[in-house]
């Protein structure tokens, strides 16, 4: 049908496909994707597959078996010839764990911001600002989303800092910011400490890092650690997102960071000398916020 032979030949030129579990066998699509070949020739987009890699059946003679193998190999120009680059795998299930391993690199690109801060102490209230705002344009520029729950004195600098890179650098604020300001009135009937909860499971479901900046709030005319930074700190080590805590900045955050400055396995990662290394620098008292700005993009980069 015309009209899905439009919406599928758009979909091959604007994004890139991964085909799992397909023989392309069917005619219609060979068609499709010779047509974009046709007209993009050499500029087509690449798009990918996972076939089994060709086994020996027991009891099947060498000749009939490398038949198959040199079927397979003229297959797989024939895929590239069209755009379709294909990546072999031993067994089925390894599928899962290159999926799971794209998920885990798609995820790196959105970063979770948690933060808030009634008192920014040791800091004064302008360069602590200064340095959330910096910070958050920074990450921005390099490509990477953000997510704010646009927590108390922190959400504003944020969501300023994204604003900023994208009207100077144009693109769509929808690709880079992601905000989700708390429900501050039970308004139904789930309490609001359990809607808070769920909020924040949703939140960070779509984050691969997270990164967490002061924390702290007045309650009952006394200044307290943030607990809902607490919480989110938890639930991002629960869904296995690498957490940045920034020590220098105090508050709650300060004790996230000694927490991951003390469990942090170097084995963990193939850069965990470094990264170790990183982690530590950014609650040393000989840093200053400067230094905590570039510490935490290069460990973006990193990991």
């Amino acid at each position: 049908m015309q009209p899905f032979i439009t919406a599928l030949s758009g979909d091959l030129v604007s994004k890139t496909f991964l085909f799992v579990g397909f023989s392309f066998t069917d005619p219609n699509l060979e068609y499709i994707l010779s047509r974009v070949r046709i007209h993009y020739g050499p500029d087509q987009r690449q798009h990918h597959c996972l076939l089994r890699k060709t086994t020996k059946f027991e009891g099947e003679n060498q000749a009939d078996f490398e038949y198959r193998e040199r079927k397979e190999k003229l297959f797989s120009i024939e895929l590239l010839r069209v755009g379709i680059k294909v990546t072999y795998v031993d067994n089925y299930d390894d599928i899962t764990k290159i999926l799971k391993a794209i998920e885990d690199k798609h995820k790196r690109r959105t970063v979770f911001i948690s933060g808030a801060a009634h008192d920014y102490s040791p800091w004064e209230q302008g360069e602590a600002e200064r340095f959330v705002h910096d910070l958050g344009k920074e990450i921005s520029r390099s490509g990477h989303r953000i997510i704010s729950g646009f927590g108390l004195g922190i959400g504003g600098a944020v969501i300023s800092a994204v604003v900023e890179d994208t009207v100077m650098n144009g693109g769509r604020l929808d690709d880079k910011l992601i905000l989700r300001p708390f429900p501050q009135k039970q308004t139904g009937d789930q309490p609001l400490p359990q809607l808070w909860t769920q909020y924040r499971n949703t939140m960070l479901d779509h984050a691969g890092v997270a990164i967490f900046v002061f924390g702290n709030k007045l309650v009952d005319g006394k200044l307290v650690e943030s607990n809902g930074m607490r919480e989110e700190f938890e639930i991002a080590r629960t869904k296995g997102i690498f957490v940045i805590p920034i020590g220098l900045t105090g508050s709650i955050a300060r004790t996230l960071w000694r927490e991951v400055v003390d469990q942090f396995k170097p084995d963990s990662h193939p850069k965990g000398e470094e990264i170790a290394k990183l982690l530590q620098a950014l609650g040393e008292e000989k840093s200053d916020l400067k230094d905590a700005k570039g510490i935490t993009l290069h460990l973006l980069k990193i990991i």
